[in-house]
């Protein structure tokens, strides 16, 4: 291990994908990856077998734990083993390994890179409508609230120092993980930067897990943890916006 730098990719039967990006991911990064595999039933498992050893290692939950919860453990990982940076990336192809040296180059100068499809708005034409109301409206709510802009609240594709993922405790073991880290950024006034990565969809128009591929349910799920985590973070309600179910 170079105790260094780490990439961090979650994995749930990614087997359409996972032999290109990892190919991509070499062609641009040399050093070290882990691979959470979440559960996966399909052939992905058995490419993750072929490439675990040296720099590429593997951590498989036995069942699906949630895109979150697999997250937190390549970050215990990176704890435990002492890297100073981390970025994370999905395998997907909707992130494009290329920019990986870019982000932890960013480290240098900054605690948190967030990659944004959004702040060059011209390539966005692609983007799922609904999808981007709902960022949009999410990123409005966290700056009218707390006056912090982030233009691109779910991008998967960030780079963290790790002494300032020592101070989170994470919660949210779903898509929601990615709003509970800014909260922690605005409640500890952590030094971010963003950076402009692709806004890239395919034609087979995956679907969120756990029923979320609802708009409306997402939506709700998303206010419900920056809810909570504001009562987490603060012990009451500080925001107007949503008022839990009792």
């Amino acid at each position: 291990m170079s105790n260094d730098q780490l990439v961090i990719s979650p994995v749930y039967n990614e087997e359409k994908y996972i032999e290109e990006f990892y190919q991509f991911l070499r062609d641009s990064y040399k050093q070290d990856v882990i691979f959470i595999d979440d559960g996966s039933s399909d052939q992905s498992r058995d490419f993750l077998k072929k490439i675990n050893g040296k720099f590429t290692f593997v951590v498989r939950h036995h069942k699906r734990c949630g895109y979150g919860a697999a997250l937190i453990s390549g970050f215990e990982f990176a704890k435990e083993n002492n890297y100073k940076k981390v970025v994370t990336l999905d395998v997907d192809l909707q992130h494009r390994p290329k920019h990986i040296s870019d982000f932890f180059t960013q480290l240098d100068q900054t605690d948190v890179v967030l990659g944004s499809r959004y702040i060059k708005m011209g390539k966005c034409l692609d983007v799922p409508r609904e999808r981007f109301i709902i960022n949009r409206y999410i990123s409005k709510l966290i700056k009218s609230e707390f006056g912090w802009n982030f233009t691109d609240p779910f991008c998967g594709f960030r780079a963290y120092r790790t002494d300032f993922l020592q101070q989170i405790k994470f919660s949210d073991t779903g898509y929601g993980l990615a709003l509970e880290i800014l909260l922690e950024i605005i409640d500890k006034e952590v030094k971010f930067s963003e950076f402009p990565v692709e806004a890239i969809y395919f034609k087979d128009k995956r679907k969120f897990l756990d029923g979320l591929d609802d708009s409306r349910k997402r939506l709700t799920y998303y206010l419900g943890v920056i809810s909570g985590k504001i009562k987490e973070l603060y012990g009451k309600e500080k925001v107007s916006f949503y008022k839990p179910s009792s």
